[in-house]
């Protein structure tokens, strides 16, 4: 006989049964209930991907974790899955889902799998992707302003969490020149401090290039000396950011 095929994907049935108090059917209206439900909506859908994923992964003969105790990464049980509660952040809001745990059948040791699962590090609640896209908007203006910005998007996010955001991905935003636009532009201090590391007099420096059809593209952004050039802010990389 042979062997039956391993699974690699999952298919959900995901059904709304929330309810919402409406008093009038204007757009504005409509979204704020909408964004009312989103909360709900979202942890409900990520739970039960979490668990039929998790479901698929505990029939495979070598699990994609391993046990942080004796390195065993075939033979596990399910402790529960409605676990200890975790808060996580979205690219929508944050949200506090359920954790999957499992014992290992060979020492006993029981741990969860619902970051391992998720693609996030063990005690991290704010996903690489979203702290990098944080980490960008309050790059390119006050932390205050950046709270405000995302706010209007759904994100309930302090400036700390900004702040924290920028420090962690100021050293992995990479911008470039389009070879496609005007080989010039302006590079200058923007003037907004960096408050909150050791070494003062810090700002962010931005080199825009000029693009053919009018306007600039932000082709430059660093973190130095209020007293220092954007020097090596622009990197010769294929392809380009956003543009402005």
């Amino acid at each position: 006989m042979g062997v039956t095929p391993q699974r690699t994907d999952i298919t959900i049935e995901f059904d709304c049964q929330f309810r919402v108090c409406l008093k009038d059917c204007r757009l504005v209206t409509l979204l704020a209930g909408f964004c009312s439900l989103l909360p709900q909506i979202l942890t409900d859908f990520l739970e039960k991907a979490l668990v039929g994923y998790g479901e698929m992964v505990m029939a495979w003969s070598h699990k994609p974790f391993n046990c942080d105790k004796c390195g065993n990464d075939q033979e596990f049980i399910w402790k529960t899955r409605h676990g200890k509660k975790t808060k996580i952040l979205t690219t929508f809001l944050w949200v506090c889902l359920h954790q999957l745990q499992v014992r290992c059948h060979k020492c006993g040791h029981k741990f969860y799998i619902t970051r391992n699962l998720l693609g996030l590090e063990r005690r991290k609640r704010i996903p690489l992707e979203v702290l990098r896209q944080l980490g960008l908007i309050g790059s390119l203006t006050t932390y205050r302003v950046a709270a405000k910005i995302v706010s209007t998007f759904g994100w309930a996010i302090d400036k700390m969490t900004i702040w924290k955001a920028v420090q962690k991905t100021a050293a992995e935003i990479k911008f470039s020149l389009d070879p496609e636009e005007e080989p010039r532009g302006e590079a200058d201090g923007t003037g907004i401090g960096i408050n909150g590391i050791k070494k003062r007099g810090q700002e962010v420096k931005v080199f825009v290039q000029y693009k053919k059809g009018g306007g600039v593209r932000v082709a430059g952004l660093d973190i130095g000396p209020c007293n220092r050039g954007v020097g090596e802010t622009v990197q010769e990389q294929p392809g380009c950011l956003q543009d402005v």
